[in-house]
């Protein structure tokens, strides 16, 4: 088999045979017992110089297994340090991955936490307290309110027509441009100024000792023409006690919308005067208004 190889090759092929050989014989035993490479190698390189030997040889088979020793230790070195670097690098990316999850968690639950703050938002919680949506409701509140109030203002500050007689003046009629929030009080002193030239006992009295009659309904000085409007005040009947229509008037230059009351029977009566008639037609039909009724 060899002989057509020079010495040299004859030598280096004989060396790759012996350590192919120690290899797998390496390998079988570690497979079989468990044993650290070395042991095996100077196991197998005893077994292979029991007997007469060269000392070339015995050198060369010491050399063989020195060798692969040294080769495999340094292998083994280089697969331990490969792990470790990627055991390493695993780590490094599970830590950075589950940082940027607590991060991500930590700014979900803060934006949560200020979004709903103390509350699951899974679990229907609409009979809880709940600052934000409080806070919305006052404020849509007040929004509400404020025009709310802006128009009733609007309201009150329109202008009506008041037809109004003296009650012992059937021919004393008068009109009275007034405002709807002005009072029944206010709306008696104004009559009694307006219809004081024609009856100047009218001084002696104030408001207070004047009754308003509005279709046999006495109203009390406390109501406005507003709030009797707005209540839709009724009369022995169901009738409104007032019913106005609207028409337009020039005033010092202006054009103004004003509602007038033309249907209405309005009175101005002396308190004790009532007091004396009023068993008597058709003072016996009047009635006070129960403002609480309407409220």
């Amino acid at each position: 088999m060899y002989k057509d190889l020079d010495i040299n090759e004859l030598e280096k092929l004989k060396k790759e045979e012996a350590m192919v050989s120690l290899r797998k014989a390496t390998t079988n035993i570690k497979e079989r017992f468990g044993q650290s490479n070395y042991d095996i190698l100077d196991e197998e390189f005893k077994s292979k110089t029991i007997g007469l030997v060269t000392r070339e040889e015995f050198k060369r088979k010491r050399e063989n297994i020195d060798r692969i020793y040294v080769q495999d230790l340094k292998i083994k070195q280089e697969e331990e340090e490969k792990k470790k670097l990627e055991l390493k690098q695993k780590r490094k990316q599970e830590y950075k991955l589950k940082t940027t999850l607590l991060s991500f968690d930590q700014e979900q639950q803060e934006m949560n936490e200020k979004r709903n703050y103390g509350k699951d938002i899974s679990v229907d919680t609409l009979y809880l307290p709940d600052m934000n949506r409080e806070k919305k409701i006052e404020e849509l509140t007040k929004i509400f309110t404020d025009e709310y109030q802006k128009n009733m203002e609007l309201q009150k500050d329109q202008l009506i027509d008041i037809i109004f007689q003296y009650w012992d003046a059937q021919t004393c009629t008068r009109t009275l441009r007034i405002r709807k929030k002005t009072s029944i009080k206010e709306f008696l002193e104004l009559a009694r100024k307006e219809i004081i030239r024609d009856f100047g006992f009218l001084t002696e009295f104030s408001p207070d000792d004047l009754l308003f009659v509005a279709n046999a309904m006495i109203l009390p000085h406390k109501l406005s023409f507003h709030e009797i409007i707005a209540y839709k005040v009724k009369n022995r009947s169901g009738k409104p006690i007032f019913s106005f229509e609207q028409r337009k008037v020039q005033a010092k230059g202006k054009e103004y919308e004003v509602e007038v009351e033309n249907s209405t029977t309005c009175r101005i009566i002396e308190k004790f005067r009532y007091e004396k008639i009023k068993h008597i037609y058709p003072c016996s039909k009047w009635e006070v208004v129960d403002i609480n009724k309407y409220q």
